[in-house]
């Protein structure tokens, strides 16, 4: 331990530790209306000592209450996107899941009254989704200048007698596929003409798990929410309105002041993340819908006839990464928050950890909860 630490330091620092440090299920029991203030008193000697998971999880759920009570204070109206209030349960494990629907619904509350507070939120919003998101696959290898697998149309991602070479996975731990035990592995195929009919029988099998069920419904309010500017996008570009909600629900967590492409924020400034630099003209008033179809056009999406269901699916998987299905494993890309996956995820780039687990709604489980309510049309 530092000897510079006073007695005192130490004992008040050690009490901090012993609340925010020892494990997520600790965390989990302080009062989320402490964390700031004791972030704010722990010498930073003893900070160096805190898991990085627990503190960044305190760190977004002081920024995330300060900024709900500024709104308060301001008394902004309500949103229908609001889901939980008061305080929040500070696990590391959750913290995506319970706290990226209030910000999102904070940024709505804010966006004409408050637009500095809105933006505020954008910000963490944004930092919160970089603990979620990991580059897609097309993205990365156009931004390395590697063509061939991304040359878009995505329906063309593996055209007969053409072998795709992908990296292999740097898998953390051994470890084996958890087929469905109906519907069995994924096929290993990357053709459409041989993997068409699973993305049906996927869908049809598809359940939402009862612990997923509220933030499921949520996702659902969102798009409907925003269903006008994803259809006011979508109309230039010739994709489904509810195409690009699933998009941006992945890439950006549904963030409006962020760049459709990775999430990044400011909508100001060009992205910084992979893909860099985007979009390369980039002058007043540098919108979200502008952004966009700079993105959608990026990711090759534009130009499509088909949007049928199978065809949207292998498309958002094509565009993500067939990494998982190279290990007979569902990708969470679609299937998270389904009775179809478990766990498993690329933690980094070609880096699989296979007791991670994702902690967003998968794209076709947003598209399910559409179409079990009737919307899903182009």
């Amino acid at each position: 331990m530092d000897p510079s630490l006073t007695r005192r330091q130490l004992l008040r620092g050690g009490a901090d530790l012993a609340m925010l440090g020892s494990s997520a299920s600790a965390l989990a029991l302080i009062d989320p209306k402490d964390i700031s203030r004791l972030l704010g008193q722990m010498p930073s000697q003893l900070k160096a000592a805190l898991p990085a998971e627990a503190l960044q999880a305190a760190d977004v759920i002081g920024e995330l209450l300060g900024l709900e009570g500024k709104a308060k204070a301001l008394r902004l109206p309500g949103s229908k996107l609001g889901i939980g209030e008061g305080g929040i349960a500070a696990d590391p494990e959750r913290l995506y899941e319970t706290a990226m629907p209030r910000l999102v619904a904070l940024i709505d509350r804010a966006e004409r009254a408050a637009p500095g507070l809105a933006e505020q939120a954008g910000g963490l919003l944004a930092k919160l989704h970089a603990t979620q998101h990991v580059v897609a696959e097309a993205l990365a290898r156009l931004d390395s200048g590697d063509a061939p697998l991304l040359r878009l149309p995505l329906a063309q991602v593996a055209p007969d007698g053409e072998a795709i070479k992908l990296p292999d996975a740097v898998v953390t731990v051994p470890q084996e596929p958890e087929p469905d035990p109906v519907l069995g592995a994924p096929r290993t195929s990357l053709k459409y003409d041989e993997i068409g009919r699973e993305y049906e029988d996927w869908f049809k099998a598809a359940k939402i798990r009862p612990k997923n069920a509220d933030h499921a419904r949520w996702h659902l309010t969102m798009m409907r929410e925003a269903r006008p500017r994803y259809e006011a996008v979508g109309k230039r570009l010739g994709i489904p309105w509810h195409f690009i909600a699933a998009i941006h629900g992945l890439e950006a967590s549904f963030n409006f002041r962020a760049h459709l492409h990775n999430g990044d924020f400011p909508l100001a400034a060009r992205t910084r993340q992979v893909p860099a630099g985007r979009p390369r003209v980039w002058l007043p008033p540098s919108d979200w819908e502008s952004s966009a179809i700079d993105a959608l056009r990026l990711m090759g999406f534009t130009g499509e006839a088909d949007w049928s269901l199978p065809r949207t699916l292998y498309r958002l998987e094509a565009f993500n990464g067939f990494g998982y299905r190279r290990m007979g494993r569902a990708t969470p890309y679609l299937w998270s928050f389904s009775t179809l996956y478990e766990r498993g995820k690329y933690v980094a780039d070609g880096r699989f950890d296979p007791n991670a687990r994702s902690h967003q709604c998968g794209a076709a489980v947003m598209l399910k909860v559409l179409a079990d309510a009737g919307e899903l049309s182009a």
